[in-house]
């Protein structure tokens, strides 16, 4: 599909999609935004026009307005009303202060929901893993991947008696451009999760919660190599 839209883009022709490929569409637009943030092409504070965007990739607006929504839940832009969508740029501090946050919290929360999982919890752990792992990394696959991902971390501090803390990990969350920007260590991830899995079923709340900390720095260091290599090409160019 990328291949056609490049086609069409070159002959300068309108690109029309059918409903079939649309959220192809809106993925190819995301990820051309997203690079342009990263790489610091476009900076913090300035607005992003539907029209320009649209004329610029050579598609129709509609898809452009839902990349811009996508690209608001990942913290890259902010739409205001009255006002448009501004850019608002993930540095490496952000990265920093949610994952080392969220390490140590979010590897409590497993610590202390470990011994209140059921059996049922556990199988259906597993079976979020085994469709993590069977699922090929794309641009088409990115939003299932994130919501597999997400069940499975929920799943791992469901049982967690610490409401507040429940609650805190969430609001957290997980970055959403971490898998468009880590598909090279997709095979490292899934083997962390895992590990991760296999020491929910040794029932050892240290180990498991020793896992989830180490998963998520190691996510937090290679997002800002990536981050930083996106920045490094741009100064090179």
């Amino acid at each position: 599909m990328m291949k056609s839209v490049s086609n069409l883009t070159r002959s300068g022709c309108k690109i029309v999609h059918s409903s079939k490929d649309k959220s192809t569409i809106v993925s190819y637009v995301v990820k051309e935004i997203r690079q342009e943030i990263l790489k610091g092409n476009l900076k913090e504070g300035e607005r992003l026009i539907q029209e320009e965007w649209a004329e610029r990739l050579n598609v129709s607006r509609m898809p452009v307005r839902e990349a811009f929504a996508r690209l608001q839940e990942e913290h890259l832009v902010e739409i205001i009303p009255h006002k448009g969508t501004i850019v608002t740029p993930i540095n490496r501090d952000d990265i920093e202060e949610v994952y080392q946050t969220r390490a140590l919290l979010e590897g409590l929360a497993v610590k202390k929901s470990l011994p209140f999982l059921t059996e049922d919890d556990k199988e259906e752990l597993h079976n979020i893993l085994i469709q993590m792992e069977e699922l090929e990394i794309s641009d088409g696959t990115n939003e299932q991947y994130i919501q597999l991902n997400r069940d499975f971390h929920h799943l791992l501090r469901k049982g967690c008696p610490w409401g507040r803390l429940k609650k805190i990990v969430e609001t957290l969350g997980i970055s959403l451009i971490a898998p468009s920007l880590l598909k090279g260590y997709y095979t490292e991830a899934q083997r962390e999760h895992r590990n991760i899995y296999e020491a929910v079923l040794r029932g050892d709340p240290h180990e498991v919660e020793a896992a989830v900390k180490y998963h998520i720095l190691r996510t937090k260091n290679n997002l800002i190599k990536q981050m930083e290599l996106l920045s490094e090409e741009t100064k090179n160019n």
